[in-house]
């Protein structure tokens, strides 16, 4: 008796019965693993982020400086504070992927934690139902008789001897089955399962169809396991591993869930950052245009400061030229203002001297009027019987300053002053006579040449409408000889032609005879304008001649009037 339940603990605490469970255990180890690995990767690309996004706040805020120059600072302004607004989203955005991650963290934790207690639960469930078999087998054994009991033992043996063999059998399959399916692993790939295989429509060739025959095969033993493994155990354990398997599926695919929803968004993350950094690079771009611009508007501000600086000079130097002007302009007008006034003076001494001399003139004119009363008198005989007081000579100054004294009419005069007057007077109508002579000749001239100009005219006109006269009938013959060209055909055709030729070469000779004409009035005409302007030059001669004679005569009787 000892000896079998130690056989049947032996059995049950075989490994090969926690195999499953190790399989389990080792696939959950793998799992969590790569879990950490991905949430370590995931750590270091939000690190990342944080550092390139830490940088691009870091220049953003040295590119705030502070721009006040036009509109295009104040565009730059309002990108940075756009920038810095979406750097900000994207830090927020980072820490809900942050608490997204510890919170997946924690659920693996949970989960691990679960999956030990999950191993315990199963290592006592074991344990208990060991306890129980054995208790109940004892009791049975101290009811029953001894035959019963070494009956059973002999079948319990011949049991446990095909449990053996099954077991090894089992062993054996499960061995196969996990070589299929690393096979199946390495040629289908993971994550698939059988049924999905099966659903497919076409069939597999070569190793799909022997890894499908051991499936089929491993499906049979594991569901004769099944019924073996349900007849021997109750169905208190068959439910506690079913529903611990359910619960590892569930788990496994809630982790799968949520490893392949954190890779979307892990993803999402990605695609958002790959867009940030090129609006980065972009507003990096715009701020280093900004930058150009403002170093520009500052060179052209020195540039401005230079020239206003040198306006400024400028203006000075105009201020004080202008002064200077001011004060020249002020000296100026003083000299004009002291000029005038001495001009004014001197202009009411010259009236005064003005009306002296008037004076002077009208006293001359009377005793001019009284010389030529006395030359008259002297000219009809009529001499007054008065005592010739004697002969004073006088200089021409000196009669000047007696003409100021009024002297009555009978003074005493010279003999020679009528004589003077006398000649002087015929030298004069001798020019006049002459000038007259000269003013009738002229007259002449200019009545020949405007006659001759109008006769040159007129014969110019007629000409002109001669050869319009002309011209137009040479068009009606031409007009003549194209239609009757084009209507006429044959002999008269050819009698038109010799007497429109005849006609032709007559209107020829008529028009070389034109022509030769208008020629020779053309050169006519020319001599025409030349004798015209010889004669104006003539008559500007005459002109000149006349004035230098007036000139002379007026000198003469200014000095015979001196």
């Amino acid at each position: 008796m000892p000896d079998s339940v130690s056989a049947n603990r032996d059995v049950r605490n075989d490994p090969n019965d926690t195999c499953d469970f190790e399989d389990i255990v080792t696939w959950s180890k793998e799992t969590t693993e790569d879990l950490t690995g991905e949430n370590g990767c995931l750590r270091r690309a939000l690190e990342e982020a944080e550092e390139k996004l830490r940088n691009v706040e870091e220049n953003a805020s040295r590119s705030q400086l502070p721009i006040n120059l036009g509109k295009s600072s104040e565009m730059a302004a309002a990108k940075i504070v756009e920038l810095s607004k979406r750097c900000r989203e994207q830090t927020a955005e980072i820490e809900v992927l942050k608490t997204k991650c510890k919170t997946l963290e924690g659920s693996l934790t949970n989960k691990t934690t679960e999956l030990e207690n999950l191993k315990d639960q199963i290592a006592r469930s074991k344990e208990s139902s060991e306890s129980r078999s054995s208790t109940d087998e004892t009791q049975s054994l101290s009811k029953e008789d001894e035959d019963k009991i070494k009956s059973l033992t002999e079948k319990l043996q011949q049991v446990q001897t095909k449990l053996y063999e099954s077991k090894n059998a089992y062993a054996s399959l499960k061995q196969e089955f996990n070589k299929a399916q690393k096979l199946l692993c390495s040629e289908v790939g993971e994550n698939v399962t059988v049924a999905g295989l099966s659903s497919q429509p076409g069939g597999w060739r070569g190793r799909a169809e022997q890894i499908r025959l051991l499936q089929q095969k491993v499906g049979e033993l594991q569901s004769k396991l099944s019924e073996y493994d349900s007849s021997i155990k109750g169905s208190f354990a068959v439910s506690i591993e079913r529903k611990n398997l359910a619960n590892l599926r569930q788990a496994e695919k809630e982790r799968r869930q949520q490893i392949e929803n954190s890779a979307k968004e892990l993803r999402q993350a990605e695609v958002a950052l790959e867009s940030y950094k090129r609006k980065l690079e972009a507003s990096k771009a715009r701020i280093k245009v900004l930058e150009n611009e403002l170093n520009a508007t500052k060179a052209n501000v020195a540039v401005l400061n230079e020239k206003r600086s040198h306006d400024d000079h400028l203006i000075e130097a105009l201020n004080s030229r202008l002064k200077s002007a001011e004060s020249k302009y002020q000296e100026r007008e003083m000299d004009i203002k002291n000029k005038e006034e001495k001009i004014e003076r001197d202009n009411i001494v010259l009236k005064n001297d003005l009306q002296a001399s008037q004076i002077q003139i009208d006293r001359l004119t009377r005793k001019l009027e009284e010389r030529e009363i006395e030359i008259e008198k002297l000219r009809n005989g009529i001499i007054p019987e008065e005592p010739k007081p004697p002969r004073i000579l006088l200089h021409p100054d000196d009669r000047i300053n007696s003409s100021y004294r009024s002297s009555p009419p009978n003074t005493i005069r010279t003999l020679s002053e009528p004589n003077e007057y006398v000649t002087m007077a015929m030298a004069a109508e001798a020019e006049r006579e002459r000038l007259l002579e000269l003013v009738i000749v002229l007259n002449r001239r200019l009545d020949k040449e405007r006659n001759d100009a109008d006769s040159l005219a007129e014969s110019l006109r007629n000409e002109r409408s001669k050869l319009a006269k002309l011209e137009s009938k040479l068009r009606k013959l031409e007009n003549e000889r194209a239609g009757m060209s084009k209507i006429d055909t044959g002999y008269r055709t050819r009698n038109l032609r010799s007497v429109s030729g005849s006609r032709t070469s007559e209107e020829f000779a008529n028009a070389e005879q034109i022509r030769f004409k208008l020629e020779l009035l053309e050169e006519e005409c020319l001599a025409l304008k030349a004798r015209l302007n010889t004669v104006q030059q003539e008559k500007a001669a005459d002109l000149e001649m006349y004035k230098r004679m007036l000139d002379q005569a007026r000198k003469i009787f200014q000095e015979a009037c001196k």
